[in-house]
């Protein structure tokens, strides 16, 4: 398409009607700040004993159930995962007491958090677009 500078798009081509080369630039406003803008959890905590509230960079307040955290966890065990073309379904798994409850949440990079809940599980690394979209 063209080189990008801060959200401006340069395209060069040749006009269908002149052969002179000329220089388009296109203000790509949305597309691109929403294609490359990564969102980044600012503050992270239990907001009551069910709920874990998230606030977002953009100001933006994500509140969600231990309950559908829990419920959506994306590692292979909960998820199942594919490796070299072959695909393993998680199996199935046991409802043990301390299933919703949070013990424990360390950040991961700059991208993620793994939770640690009291039933011990804890391989689950929830990216923050994962979190966004929960």
């Amino acid at each position: 398409m063209g080189e990008r500078h801060n959200g401006i798009v340069e395209v060069t081509g040749s006009s269908p009607v002149r052969s002179t080369k000329r220089t388009i630039k296109l203000i790509v406003l949305f597309y691109y700040q929403q294609k490359e803008k990564k969102m980044i959890a600012t503050q992270i905590k239990l907001s009551s004993p069910d709920e874990l509230s998230i606030k977002w960079d953009d100001g933006y307040i994500s509140i969600i159930s231990l309950r559908k955290l829990r419920d959506n966890c994306p590692c292979a065990g909960c998820q199942g995962e594919t490796v070299l073309l072959k695909t393993y379904k998680p199996e199935q798994q046991q409802y043990l007491p301390g299933r919703y409850t949070l013990t424990n949440i360390q950040q991961v990079g700059h991208y993620a958090i793994q939770i640690s809940w009291a039933d011990g599980h804890s391989t689950g690394i929830y990216t923050w677009e994962i979190l966004r979209n929960l």
